[in-house]
């Protein structure tokens, strides 16, 4: 029994074995967890392609890093975020939830993703020249770029 339960999760991607040991009833502590662990970095510089506080952050290297302190391994990328979560509606988030806009011009076509802080506000790692901050969501120019919300935890 315990051989074919191992090989299952090993069979799952490391999202989905780590949402079978996270229970819904230990889940609102955890994106607690994960807001705090957020918010904890607001200041901080952005930097592409950072995953650190010493260094900076980009938009999903700032998730990557406060999903880790709770001990949620997720990857560094937008796109690579998208495959992982769970796509839910605007209207259906909670906090801890990822929100994902999308950028679009001719040349640099790009995402962008914060996390979700409860009442129409997220923290993310704006873009150069910014810091790690909190922002509404319904504010300019989130409401036209908004692509999806992401769970990440039950």
């Amino acid at each position: 029994m315990f051989n074919k339960f191992f090989c299952f999760l090993l069979a799952l991607s490391p999202l989905a074995a780590t949402a079978q040991l996270i229970s819904d009833a230990n889940a609102p502590q955890l994106r607690q967890q994960v807001v705090s662990a957020a918010e904890t970095e607001i200041g901080v510089p952005y930097r592409a392609g950072g995953t650190a506080p010493e260094s900076g952050f980009d938009c999903s290297g700032l998730v990557r890093y406060v999903f880790a302190k709770s001990g949620i391994d997720l990857p560094h990328g937008t796109s690579q975020l998208l495959k992982q979560g769970e796509h839910i509606r605007y209207e259906d988030a909670k906090v801890g939830d990822l929100m994902v806009f999308k950028f679009s011009n001719r040349k640099h076509p790009s995402m962008h993703v914060g996390i979700y802080l409860g009442n129409g506000w997220m923290i993310h790692a704006p873009s150069r020249g910014g810091r790690v901050m909190k922002s509404r969501v319904d504010e300019f120019p989130w409401p036209n770029r908004y692509l999806t919300t992401l769970r990440m935890l039950p």
